[in-house]
């Protein structure tokens, strides 16, 4: 379990753990950060599914931003902080890590319809090269 949340948080196949889904490193270049593969080259996992499978990721996103935006509210209560204060570095906060919420929110929604032990447990027991992989 914790190598799997690893690998979703190091955004690596969700089949695999291996190979990055996306193409580009660089999360904040706007044109290329949703750039990804067709395919996982190790073990072939599909990276979109089927057209418009992504769509479900914005759910994910919302999921990620209240879970970034209800404990830095709450400690804010707790230290007595204006609500400006709040406001402006929750906004630069969330405008910093925007790009990477953007992508882990469609590594999670992937993670959710693939099944994962099967071949993970091929590449962890056997170290054998797979299909798709040289």
């Amino acid at each position: 379990m914790i190598q799997r949340l690893w690998a979703l948080v190091r955004l690596r196949c969700p089949k695999c753990y291996q190979e990055k889904m996306f193409t580009y490193n660089n999360m904040y270049s706007w044109r290329k950060s949703d750039v990804m593969p067709v395919t996982c080259k190790c073990c072939g996992q599909p990276f979109t599914p089927e057209p418009g499978f992504y769509y479900g990721a914005m759910y994910m996103s919302y999921a990620l931003y209240a879970a970034l935006f209800i404990p830095a509210f709450i400690a804010t209560i707790l230290m007595d902080l204006s609500y400006e204060v709040f406001y402006i570095s929750f906004v630069c906060i969330a405008l910093l890590v925007s790009p990477y919420i953007f992508r882990l929110s469609r590594a999670v929604y992937l993670y959710f319809f693939v099944d994962h032990e099967e071949i993970h447990t091929k590449i962890v027991l056997t170290k054998q090269p797979f299909a798709g992989q040289k």
